[in-house]
Protein backbone atom coordinates (compact mmCIF):
# COMPACT_ATOMS: atom_id res chain seq x y z
CA UNK A 1 0.00 0.00 0.00
CA UNK A 2 2.58 2.45 0.76
CA UNK A 3 4.39 1.54 -2.50
CA UNK A 4 1.34 2.54 -4.90
CA UNK A 5 0.94 5.87 -2.63
CA UNK A 6 4.51 6.87 -3.02
CA UNK A 7 3.98 5.98 -6.49
CA UNK A 8 0.73 8.07 -6.93
CA UNK A 9 2.69 10.89 -5.56
CA UNK A 10 6.10 10.44 -7.95
CA UNK A 11 3.44 10.66 -10.76
CA UNK A 12 1.85 13.81 -9.30
CA UNK A 13 5.14 15.39 -8.75
CA UNK A 14 6.67 14.69 -12.19
CA UNK A 15 3.33 15.98 -13.85
CA UNK A 16 3.60 19.02 -11.78
CA UNK A 17 6.52 19.57 -13.58
CA UNK A 18 5.05 20.08 -16.48
CA UNK A 19 7.02 19.75 -20.39
CA UNK A 20 10.15 21.45 -20.81
CA UNK A 21 10.68 22.77 -24.69
CA UNK A 22 13.15 24.66 -26.12
CA UNK A 23 12.50 26.98 -28.80
CA UNK A 24 13.67 23.91 -31.39
CA UNK A 25 11.71 21.60 -29.95
CA UNK A 26 8.64 24.00 -29.52
CA UNK A 27 9.12 24.73 -33.80
CA UNK A 28 8.92 20.94 -34.17
CA UNK A 29 6.13 20.41 -32.64
CA UNK A 30 4.36 23.21 -34.11
CA UNK A 31 5.60 21.67 -37.67
CA UNK A 32 3.94 18.35 -36.39
CA UNK A 33 0.95 19.48 -34.44
CA UNK A 34 -0.22 22.80 -35.76
CA UNK A 35 -3.61 22.62 -37.42
CA UNK A 36 -3.60 25.34 -39.84
CA UNK A 37 -0.11 23.49 -41.34
CA UNK A 38 -2.10 20.00 -41.00
CA UNK A 39 -4.95 21.73 -43.24
CA UNK A 40 -2.26 23.34 -45.59
CA UNK A 41 -0.35 20.12 -46.23
CA UNK A 42 -4.26 18.49 -46.80
CA UNK A 43 -4.65 21.19 -49.62
CA UNK A 44 -1.49 20.13 -51.31
CA UNK A 45 -2.16 16.66 -51.57
CA UNK A 46 -5.78 17.84 -53.03
CA UNK A 47 -4.09 20.25 -55.68
CA UNK A 48 -1.99 17.04 -56.89
CA UNK A 49 -5.56 14.97 -57.40
CA UNK A 50 -6.56 18.17 -59.02
CA UNK A 51 -3.57 18.08 -61.38
CA UNK A 52 -3.73 14.44 -61.80
CA UNK A 53 -7.69 14.41 -62.62
CA UNK A 54 -7.02 17.30 -65.32
CA UNK A 55 -3.79 15.77 -66.68
CA UNK A 56 -6.27 12.77 -67.38
CA UNK A 57 -7.94 15.12 -69.64
CA UNK A 58 -6.23 14.75 -72.37
CA UNK A 59 -6.45 11.12 -72.44
CA UNK A 60 -9.45 8.43 -74.33
CA UNK A 61 -12.44 8.05 -72.49
CA UNK A 62 -14.35 4.70 -72.84
CA UNK A 63 -18.29 4.75 -72.05
CA UNK A 64 -20.90 2.78 -72.61
CA UNK A 65 -23.77 3.94 -74.79
CA UNK A 66 -27.38 3.34 -75.53
CA UNK A 67 -30.15 5.34 -77.70
CA UNK A 68 -33.50 4.65 -78.83
CA UNK A 69 -35.02 6.79 -81.62
CA UNK A 70 -38.64 6.80 -82.68
CA UNK A 71 -39.92 7.87 -86.16
CA UNK A 72 -43.08 8.04 -85.80
CA UNK A 73 -45.21 9.37 -82.90
CA UNK A 74 -48.38 6.95 -83.28
CA UNK A 75 -46.52 3.49 -82.57
CA UNK A 76 -43.89 2.02 -80.70
CA UNK A 77 -42.74 -0.85 -83.20
CA UNK A 78 -41.83 2.26 -85.55
CA UNK A 79 -38.57 2.78 -83.67
CA UNK A 80 -34.91 1.33 -83.21
CA UNK A 81 -32.41 0.70 -80.89
CA UNK A 82 -28.66 1.49 -80.91
CA UNK A 83 -26.18 0.34 -78.23
CA UNK A 84 -22.72 -0.27 -77.87
CA UNK A 85 -19.14 1.09 -76.38
CA UNK A 86 -17.15 4.46 -77.74
CA UNK A 87 -13.32 4.97 -77.17
CA UNK A 88 -13.33 8.73 -76.98
CA UNK A 89 -10.06 10.81 -78.06
CA UNK A 90 -9.43 14.38 -78.00
CA UNK A 91 -7.22 15.63 -80.90
CA UNK A 92 -7.77 19.47 -80.70
CA UNK A 93 -9.27 21.51 -78.09
CA UNK A 94 -8.15 24.74 -78.87
CA UNK A 95 -5.20 25.14 -76.27
CA UNK A 96 -7.97 24.31 -73.55
CA UNK A 97 -6.79 20.72 -72.27
CA UNK A 98 -3.17 21.93 -72.67
CA UNK A 99 -3.49 25.16 -70.43
CA UNK A 100 -5.51 23.44 -67.83
CA UNK A 101 -2.67 20.59 -67.24
CA UNK A 102 -0.16 23.60 -67.54
CA UNK A 103 -2.35 25.28 -65.17
CA UNK A 104 -3.11 22.92 -62.66
CA UNK A 105 0.68 21.85 -62.58
CA UNK A 106 1.34 26.14 -61.87
CA UNK A 107 -1.28 25.38 -59.02
CA UNK A 108 0.25 22.20 -57.62
CA UNK A 109 3.84 24.37 -57.42
CA UNK A 110 1.96 27.15 -56.29
CA UNK A 111 0.20 24.86 -53.27
CA UNK A 112 3.49 23.27 -52.87
CA UNK A 113 5.13 26.35 -51.86
CA UNK A 114 2.80 27.81 -50.15
CA UNK A 115 3.15 25.23 -47.53
CA UNK A 116 7.02 26.03 -47.23
CA UNK A 117 6.02 30.03 -46.44
CA UNK A 118 3.20 29.12 -44.05
CA UNK A 119 5.68 26.79 -42.13
CA UNK A 120 8.08 29.59 -42.38
CA UNK A 121 5.83 32.07 -40.67
CA UNK A 122 4.81 29.34 -38.44
CA UNK A 123 8.05 29.20 -36.90
CA UNK A 124 8.19 32.70 -36.68
CA UNK A 125 5.05 32.72 -34.94
CA UNK A 126 6.13 30.58 -32.12
CA UNK A 127 9.41 32.37 -32.21
CA UNK A 128 7.84 35.38 -31.03
CA UNK A 129 5.14 34.19 -28.99
CA UNK A 130 8.89 32.78 -27.04
CA UNK A 131 9.93 35.39 -26.68
CA UNK A 132 6.95 37.32 -25.13
CA UNK A 133 6.44 34.80 -22.67
CA UNK A 134 10.37 34.76 -22.08
CA UNK A 135 10.48 38.80 -21.45
CA UNK A 136 7.46 37.72 -19.36
CA UNK A 137 9.44 35.92 -17.19
CA UNK A 138 12.22 37.69 -16.87
CA UNK A 139 10.36 40.91 -16.27
CA UNK A 140 8.67 38.76 -13.46
CA UNK A 141 12.18 38.02 -11.90
CA UNK A 142 12.84 41.63 -11.25
CA UNK A 143 9.14 42.37 -10.41
CA UNK A 144 9.70 39.27 -7.53
CA UNK A 145 13.46 40.74 -6.63
CA UNK A 146 11.94 44.00 -6.19
CA UNK A 147 9.49 42.73 -4.28
CA UNK A 148 11.92 41.35 -1.46
CA UNK A 149 14.44 43.49 -1.60
CA UNK A 150 11.04 46.55 -0.72
CA UNK A 151 10.41 44.01 1.84
CA UNK A 152 13.29 44.03 3.38
CA UNK A 153 13.58 47.58 3.75
CA UNK A 154 10.26 47.68 5.04
CA UNK A 155 11.51 45.84 7.73
CA UNK A 156 13.91 48.02 8.39
CA UNK A 157 11.79 51.39 8.27
CA UNK A 158 9.41 49.31 11.00
CA UNK A 159 12.61 49.22 13.57
CA UNK A 160 13.40 53.04 12.63
CA UNK A 161 9.57 53.56 13.16
CA UNK A 162 9.46 51.67 16.31
CA UNK A 163 12.82 53.79 17.67
CA UNK A 164 10.72 56.97 16.70
CA UNK A 165 13.28 57.97 14.37
CA UNK A 166 10.73 58.49 11.24
CA UNK A 167 7.02 58.79 10.81
CA UNK A 168 4.86 55.99 9.62
CA UNK A 169 4.40 57.98 6.07
CA UNK A 170 7.87 57.06 4.86
CA UNK A 171 6.70 53.17 6.19
CA UNK A 172 3.03 53.93 4.21
CA UNK A 173 5.48 55.21 0.87
CA UNK A 174 7.61 51.77 1.02
CA UNK A 175 4.23 50.48 1.57
CA UNK A 176 2.37 51.62 -1.10
CA UNK A 177 5.54 50.80 -3.20
CA UNK A 178 5.22 47.18 -2.47
CA UNK A 179 2.03 46.53 -3.04
CA UNK A 180 2.41 48.40 -6.04
CA UNK A 181 5.41 45.65 -7.09
CA UNK A 182 2.74 42.63 -6.06
CA UNK A 183 0.21 43.85 -8.14
CA UNK A 184 2.86 43.92 -10.95
CA UNK A 185 3.72 39.71 -10.25
CA UNK A 186 0.38 39.10 -10.14
CA UNK A 187 -0.30 40.59 -13.59
CA UNK A 188 2.35 39.53 -15.29
CA UNK A 189 1.87 36.18 -14.06
CA UNK A 190 -1.73 35.73 -15.59
CA UNK A 191 -0.06 37.49 -18.68
CA UNK A 192 2.12 34.53 -18.94
CA UNK A 193 -0.43 31.91 -18.56
CA UNK A 194 -2.55 34.01 -21.41
CA UNK A 195 0.43 34.34 -23.84
CA UNK A 196 1.28 30.26 -22.97
CA UNK A 197 -2.38 29.37 -24.46
CA UNK A 198 -1.17 31.60 -27.28
CA UNK A 199 1.88 29.35 -27.69
CA UNK A 200 0.44 25.75 -26.85
CA UNK A 201 -2.67 26.41 -29.62
CA UNK A 202 0.30 27.29 -32.05
CA UNK A 203 2.17 23.88 -31.12
CA UNK A 204 -1.11 22.17 -31.43
CA UNK A 205 -0.57 20.66 -28.10
CA UNK A 206 -3.77 20.34 -25.39
CA UNK A 207 -4.17 23.82 -23.53
CA UNK A 208 -4.33 22.29 -20.32
CA UNK A 209 -0.77 20.41 -20.63
CA UNK A 210 2.06 22.79 -18.55
CA UNK A 211 4.97 23.62 -20.61
CA UNK A 212 8.56 25.55 -18.91
CA UNK A 213 10.23 27.35 -21.68
CA UNK A 214 14.15 26.77 -21.48
CA UNK A 215 16.09 30.05 -21.66
CA UNK A 216 18.02 30.89 -25.60
CA UNK A 217 20.98 32.63 -26.34
CA UNK A 218 20.99 35.53 -27.95
CA UNK A 219 23.92 36.00 -30.46
CA UNK A 220 24.41 39.46 -31.22
CA UNK A 221 25.47 39.49 -34.77
CA UNK A 222 26.95 42.81 -35.84
CA UNK A 223 24.68 43.93 -38.90
CA UNK A 224 27.50 44.57 -40.73
CA UNK A 225 28.25 40.89 -41.53
CA UNK A 226 24.90 40.48 -43.18
CA UNK A 227 24.91 40.75 -46.79
CA UNK A 228 21.84 42.83 -47.11
CA UNK A 229 22.13 44.17 -51.13
CA UNK A 230 23.24 40.37 -51.35
CA UNK A 231 20.01 38.96 -49.80
CA UNK A 232 17.72 41.68 -50.82
CA UNK A 233 18.72 40.30 -54.63
CA UNK A 234 18.09 37.00 -53.72
CA UNK A 235 14.63 37.19 -51.84
CA UNK A 236 13.41 39.52 -54.99
CA UNK A 237 14.27 36.28 -57.15
CA UNK A 238 14.41 33.26 -55.02
CA UNK A 239 12.43 33.62 -51.94
CA UNK A 240 9.45 31.85 -51.03
CA UNK A 241 7.14 34.84 -51.10
CA UNK A 242 8.51 36.44 -54.65
CA UNK A 243 8.01 32.47 -56.53
CA UNK A 244 4.34 32.43 -54.90
CA UNK A 245 3.87 35.89 -56.79
CA UNK A 246 5.67 34.74 -59.78
CA UNK A 247 3.17 31.50 -59.88
CA UNK A 248 0.20 33.54 -59.56
CA UNK A 249 0.68 35.86 -62.24
CA UNK A 250 1.71 32.80 -64.47
CA UNK A 251 -1.19 31.00 -63.56
CA UNK A 252 -3.70 34.38 -64.80
CA UNK A 253 -1.33 34.76 -67.68
CA UNK A 254 -2.64 30.57 -68.56
CA UNK A 255 -6.41 30.95 -67.66
CA UNK A 256 -5.91 34.13 -70.41
CA UNK A 257 -4.56 31.62 -72.74
CA UNK A 258 -7.04 28.84 -72.01
CA UNK A 259 -9.83 31.67 -72.81
CA UNK A 260 -8.73 31.60 -76.61
CA UNK A 261 -9.80 27.85 -77.26
CA UNK A 262 -13.58 28.99 -77.04
CA UNK A 263 -12.74 31.13 -80.59
CA UNK A 264 -11.25 27.50 -81.75
CA UNK A 265 -12.88 24.87 -82.90
CA UNK A 266 -12.79 21.26 -80.82
CA UNK A 267 -12.55 17.54 -82.98
CA UNK A 268 -12.12 14.59 -81.06
CA UNK A 269 -11.56 10.78 -82.59
CA UNK A 270 -14.15 8.28 -82.00
CA UNK A 271 -13.60 5.17 -82.24
CA UNK A 272 -16.87 2.49 -81.63
CA UNK A 273 -18.02 -0.88 -81.59
CA UNK A 274 -21.95 -1.08 -81.82
CA UNK A 275 -25.05 -1.84 -83.23
CA UNK A 276 -26.84 -0.21 -85.70
CA UNK A 277 -31.10 0.14 -86.01
CA UNK A 278 -32.49 -2.77 -84.18
CA UNK A 279 -36.09 -3.26 -83.79
CA UNK A 280 -35.97 -4.75 -80.16
CA UNK A 281 -33.37 -3.97 -77.75
CA UNK A 282 -32.46 -7.71 -76.92
CA UNK A 283 -31.41 -7.41 -80.84
CA UNK A 284 -29.11 -4.71 -80.77
CA UNK A 285 -27.60 -5.74 -76.93
CA UNK A 286 -26.64 -9.11 -79.11
CA UNK A 287 -22.70 -8.40 -79.84
CA UNK A 288 -22.28 -10.75 -82.82
CA UNK A 289 -24.14 -7.96 -84.78
CA UNK A 290 -21.72 -5.38 -83.60
CA UNK A 291 -19.93 -3.34 -85.97
CA UNK A 292 -16.69 -1.31 -85.62
CA UNK A 293 -16.48 2.04 -86.75
CA UNK A 294 -14.49 5.03 -86.39
CA UNK A 295 -14.67 8.60 -87.32
CA UNK A 296 -14.42 12.38 -86.09
CA UNK A 297 -16.38 14.59 -84.19
CA UNK A 298 -16.03 18.45 -85.01
CA UNK A 299 -17.42 21.29 -83.24
CA UNK A 300 -16.91 24.62 -83.96
CA UNK A 301 -19.21 27.53 -82.05
CA UNK A 302 -19.16 30.14 -84.75
CA UNK A 303 -21.49 32.89 -83.45
CA UNK A 304 -22.46 33.87 -79.87
CA UNK A 305 -23.08 37.42 -79.96
CA UNK A 306 -19.46 37.89 -78.95
CA UNK A 307 -19.54 36.90 -75.22
CA UNK A 308 -16.59 34.69 -76.01
CA UNK A 309 -14.59 38.25 -77.21
CA UNK A 310 -15.66 39.62 -73.74
CA UNK A 311 -14.44 36.92 -71.57
CA UNK A 312 -11.23 36.56 -73.86
CA UNK A 313 -11.15 40.58 -73.14
CA UNK A 314 -11.89 40.52 -68.97
CA UNK A 315 -9.22 37.10 -68.80
CA UNK A 316 -6.78 39.82 -70.71
CA UNK A 317 -7.91 42.48 -68.09
CA UNK A 318 -7.15 39.75 -65.19
CA UNK A 319 -3.92 38.83 -66.71
CA UNK A 320 -2.79 43.18 -66.37
CA UNK A 321 -3.78 43.01 -62.73
CA UNK A 322 -2.11 40.19 -61.64
CA UNK A 323 1.25 41.54 -63.19
CA UNK A 324 0.37 44.62 -61.33
CA UNK A 325 0.29 43.59 -58.44
CA UNK A 326 3.08 41.26 -58.59
CA UNK A 327 5.03 43.91 -59.12
CA UNK A 328 3.45 46.02 -56.70
CA UNK A 329 3.85 43.06 -53.53
CA UNK A 330 7.80 42.79 -55.16
CA UNK A 331 8.04 46.47 -53.99
CA UNK A 332 6.43 45.90 -51.03
CA UNK A 333 8.48 42.81 -50.04
CA UNK A 334 11.74 44.90 -50.81
CA UNK A 335 10.77 47.75 -48.36
CA UNK A 336 9.79 44.92 -45.74
CA UNK A 337 12.96 43.53 -46.39
CA UNK A 338 14.86 46.98 -46.00
CA UNK A 339 12.52 47.73 -43.20
CA UNK A 340 13.79 44.51 -41.12
CA UNK A 341 17.40 45.20 -41.53
CA UNK A 342 17.42 48.70 -40.27
CA UNK A 343 15.48 47.30 -37.22
CA UNK A 344 18.18 44.87 -36.72
CA UNK A 345 20.48 47.89 -37.00
CA UNK A 346 18.54 49.92 -34.57
CA UNK A 347 18.47 46.97 -32.01
CA UNK A 348 21.90 46.24 -32.40
CA UNK A 349 22.91 49.69 -31.29
CA UNK A 350 20.01 49.64 -28.17
CA UNK A 351 21.45 47.00 -26.92
CA UNK A 352 24.67 48.48 -26.01
CA UNK A 353 22.94 52.24 -24.98
CA UNK A 354 20.79 50.12 -23.01
CA UNK A 355 23.24 47.55 -20.95
CA UNK A 356 24.91 50.95 -20.17
CA UNK A 357 22.04 52.53 -18.94
CA UNK A 358 20.95 49.43 -16.64
CA UNK A 359 24.50 49.67 -15.49
CA UNK A 360 24.50 52.96 -14.16
CA UNK A 361 21.02 52.70 -13.01
CA UNK A 362 22.42 49.52 -11.22
CA UNK A 363 25.33 51.73 -9.66
CA UNK A 364 23.31 54.79 -8.94
CA UNK A 365 20.68 52.43 -6.90
CA UNK A 366 23.43 51.30 -4.91
CA UNK A 367 24.63 54.80 -3.98
CA UNK A 368 20.98 55.72 -3.09
CA UNK A 369 20.26 52.62 -1.11
CA UNK A 370 23.15 53.15 0.73
CA UNK A 371 22.07 56.89 1.60
CA UNK A 372 18.83 56.28 2.15
CA UNK A 373 19.84 53.77 4.84
CA UNK A 374 21.76 56.21 6.66
CA UNK A 375 18.62 58.68 6.61
CA UNK A 376 20.84 61.15 3.75
CA UNK A 377 17.92 60.94 1.01
CA UNK A 378 13.78 60.56 1.61
CA UNK A 379 11.78 58.01 1.31
CA UNK A 380 10.43 59.00 -2.00
CA UNK A 381 13.66 59.41 -4.30
CA UNK A 382 14.90 55.58 -3.11
CA UNK A 383 11.71 54.51 -4.23
CA UNK A 384 11.96 56.75 -7.73
CA UNK A 385 15.65 55.05 -7.72
CA UNK A 386 14.51 51.48 -7.43
CA UNK A 387 11.88 51.99 -10.03
CA UNK A 388 14.34 53.55 -12.77
CA UNK A 389 16.63 50.79 -11.83
CA UNK A 390 13.78 47.94 -12.66
CA UNK A 391 12.66 49.80 -16.29
CA UNK A 392 15.98 50.17 -17.24
CA UNK A 393 16.56 46.36 -15.94
CA UNK A 394 13.58 45.17 -18.04
CA UNK A 395 14.60 47.50 -20.92
CA UNK A 396 17.93 45.90 -21.57
CA UNK A 397 15.99 42.63 -21.18
CA UNK A 398 13.37 43.28 -23.52
CA UNK A 399 15.91 45.27 -26.49
CA UNK A 400 18.28 41.81 -26.62
CA UNK A 401 14.77 39.36 -26.76
CA UNK A 402 13.52 41.82 -29.62
CA UNK A 403 16.88 41.67 -31.41
CA UNK A 404 16.66 38.19 -31.79
CA UNK A 405 13.23 38.25 -33.17
CA UNK A 406 14.00 41.10 -35.52
CA UNK A 407 16.65 39.14 -36.58
CA UNK A 408 14.60 35.83 -37.14
CA UNK A 409 11.90 38.23 -38.76
CA UNK A 410 14.24 39.27 -41.78
CA UNK A 411 15.03 35.67 -42.50
CA UNK A 412 11.64 34.78 -42.48
CA UNK A 413 11.48 37.65 -45.39
CA UNK A 414 14.25 36.47 -47.32
CA UNK A 415 13.63 32.78 -47.42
Amino acid sequence: MKKKILGMMLIMSCSSFGMEVSLEKAVDIAFKNNRDLKNSKIETVQQDLLYKETAKGALPTVSIEGDYTDDRDDSYDDGYFENGIVLTQPIYSGGEIYYGIEGAKKSKELYNITYEKEKWDTRLEVVKQYITILQLQKTLEVYETSKVEKEEELKRQQEFYNLGLIDKSEILKVESSLYESKSDIIETKNEIQKEKITLKKLMGISLEKDILLKDIEVEKIDPEKIEFENDLKNAVKESLESKKLKLNAEITKLEEKATKSEFLPEVDLEYAYESSDMASFSDSADVKDWNWSIGVSFEWEIFNFGSSVDSYKSAKLDTEKAEISRDNSIEDLKKEITSAYLEIETLYSLIETRKKSYETSNEIYEIDREKYANRLIDTVDYLQTESDLREAQVNYINVQMDYYQAYEEYLNLIK
